[in-house]
């Protein structure tokens, strides 16, 4: 299995966004996080090379409803300025469980769990209604490698990720 590498797309960030306040401010850079979801609640600090970005308030870098701590840079990446310090739900958050690529390595679906595909490749959709998805229920240990195996016959490469 492969260790998830984050493709800094934001989209959990922004919707975990509704459910992280900031509770007290020591500083600018310091601050009291209270996540409702959990209920943990814990000091963050900024990270120092990203304060600049993280005053940045306004749109393209920061739009209300988002985790207050994400910022998109320049380039039009995400970035948590407090990743050092980010609450365990962000430390142990996988967007999915596996990234299917065709042969020239282009992403053409995403598995959260074992059974949400999300994908617009019509073969991919049916290879895994049709050839997967009846085996949702085998062990990972099983269940992961037959994927790689069934898609492999049909040209893809996946990438698994670790829990």
């Amino acid at each position: 299995m492969t260790e998830f590498t984050c493709t800094r797309c934001g989209k959990c960030c922004i919707s975990l966004g509704r459910h992280m306040r900031i509770t007290r401010s020591s500083s600018q850079f310091s601050h009291t996080l209270s996540v409702k979801v959990t209920g943990e609640t814990r000091p963050v600090q900024v990270n120092p090379e990203l304060r600049d970005l993280f005053l940045l308030k306004g749109a393209p870098a920061y739009e209300e409803g988002w985790c207050p701590f994400l910022r998109r840079t320049a380039e039009g990446m995400f970035v948590c300025t407090v990743y050092s310090s980010r609450p365990a739900i962000c430390r142990s958050f996988r967007c999915c469980t596996m990234r299917i690529l065709d042969r020239e390595g282009r992403e053409r679906g995403r598995v959260k769990g074992r059974h949400s595909l999300s994908t617009d490749d019509a073969l991919l959709e049916k290879v895994w209604t049709v050839e997967i998805a009846p085996h949702s229920t085998i062990p990972d240990d099983e269940f992961f490698p037959l994927c790689q195996s069934i898609l492999a016959t049909r040209g893809y490469v996946c990438e698994i990720f670790d829990p």
